[in-house]
């Protein structure tokens, strides 16, 4: 296996622009990938990536215990794909040996909360908790960016959050209300405080949306921590909010993709795909 060049790719993503999540498993799945295979990177052929693809096709992932999904599978391949074109480019190899022709998998439809289940999920809540449903649905921001917040980040006296380094380095500047801020300043003035908002992890985030899903009994329901951004979006929608003040809201770098991001109200009472 190739240790420096994983290690090379690693850095190119993170020079790219990559989220963390693509940093960390896109390097790891090609070191699945070298030791399955095991050969050289200027050995693999095409046949090798597609043997490997037809494997992971018959996987029964631990956690879910059931095959793995089309999206997991297509991440995989994009890995794959990414990291004999970074080989290529570094001069590291002569031809590319990725030729799959995979069809994106179809993004499912957006799901979001309706007020009363926002109500649910914050009458739940522990104060920890509060805190990431005021970050991640208040403030759209993503898990990535609430676990990297500092207290040097928020501006409790104008009521503004800092994001220095969002989604393809995207800096900016997110608003939030009264309570938002007495929420957060009571939160960083308790232990509880001083300990989780310096360093809350991206898993703890996970964690603690999981337990409070179940608590709100939404637990079965499909939701994903990912959905509060969804559901704060859409509610700007259809207050009003001009499509591209919901894409700077956000962190978004395209129109399309707030447009595809985001649902609202069709007239009918019933929400409906952008």
């Amino acid at each position: 296996m190739d240790e420096e060049n994983i290690l090379q790719f690693r850095k190119e993503l993170q020079n790219l622009g990559y989220c963390k999540t693509v940093i960390n498993s896109y390097p790891k799945q090609i070191a699945k990938f070298l030791k399955y295979i095991r050969k050289e990177n200027f050995e693999v052929q095409s046949q090798d990536i597609l043997e490997y693809y037809s494997y992971l096709k018959t996987v029964i992932s631990p956690r879910t215990k059931k095959a793995l999904s089309d999206n997991y599978l297509h991440s995989i391949a994009l890995a794959i794909k990414l990291y004999f074109e970074y080989l290529q480019r570094s001069g590291t190899i002569k031809l590319n040996p990725y030729q799959l022709k995979i069809k994106t998998p179809k993004s499912e439809e957006r799901k979001v909360f309706t007020d009363e289940e926002i109500r649910r999920l914050y009458n739940k809540s522990t104060s920890l908790q509060t805190i990431i449903l005021h970050l991640c649905y208040a403030c759209g921001m993503r898990r990535s960016e609430a676990s990297e917040l500092k207290i040097k980040d928020i501006d409790l006296e104008n009521n503004l959050l800092y994001i220095k380094k969002g989604k393809g380095k995207k800096r900016r500047v997110i608003p939030f209300t009264k309570q938002v801020q007495k929420d957060i300043k009571d939160f960083i003035f308790s232990s509880e405080g001083k300990e989780y908002l310096l360093n809350i992890t991206a898993t703890r985030i996970y964690e603690e949306f999981k337990k409070l899903l179940k608590k709100a009994e939404l637990n079965n329901q499909g939701f994903t921590l990912h959905c509060l951004r969804h559901t704060i979006a859409t509610q700007l929608l259809e207050q009003g909010m001009e499509l591209e003040k919901v894409r700077d809201f956000l962190g978004h770098q395209y129109l399309g993709t707030t447009q595809i991001y985001t649902r609202i109200n069709d007239g009918t009472g019933k929400l409906s795909a952008k």
